[in-house]
């Protein structure tokens, strides 16, 4: 399907989707010492539906990048950017060019939440402040464990509400 889109189409696109990205993560978000609450994840999954899990990784990560590079709010570590990358690479492996089911979304949702938000991102707090690995993790667990829920059911709901397919098709001609 991306083979057929414009160059144009697809930079113009990513560019606003990482915008959103960059403006739900710096502005709209809460950050504490050890959590970050924000909404950028459901442009993540839109970015995941309409391209391919390398241009999601690279977007995602990239916008990561230009957050803490434009409005800084804590030091910046490369690991987050990591972190990122793979959560975007996660959910375009699940829902780029499949059909929207719960499994998917949950799926992939539990990979970031537990795999990259609970245990990378412990992992990189823990090398930058030097907290101790078991408090940092065991009080990350109730707050990925919220986080899963809202997750798969705020990226099922947009993803079902937002017509991604009339975009790409519109693209097309």
């Amino acid at each position: 399907m991306l083979a057929t889109r414009s160059k144009a189409w697809t930079v113009a696109i990513l560019g606003v989707l990482i915008a959103m990205q960059v403006l739900l993560g710096s502005f709209f978000s809460i950050q504490f010492l050890i959590t970050k609450i924000t909404f950028s994840f459901i442009v993540t999954a839109i970015m995941a539906r309409l391209f391919p899990p390398h241009l999601t990784a690279g977007a995602s990560a990239l916008s990561s990048i230009l957050g803490m590079l434009l409005f800084p709010k804590f030091s910046f570590f490369i690991g987050f950017a990591l972190t990122a990358g793979l959560t975007g690479w996660t959910y375009a492996y699940f829902l780029y060019q499949q059909p929207l089911k719960w499994w998917r979304v949950a799926a992939a949702s539990a990979l970031v939440t537990f795999g990259y938000n609970l245990f990378l991102n412990s992992l990189w707090l823990h090398w930058m402040y030097g907290l101790k690995w078991a408090v940092l993790f065991s009080t990350r667990i109730p707050q990925e464990l919220v986080s899963f829920v809202i997750y798969v059911g705020l990226i099922q709901l947009v993803l079902k509400v937002l017509p991604l397919s009339q975009l790409t098709r519109r693209a097309l001609h």
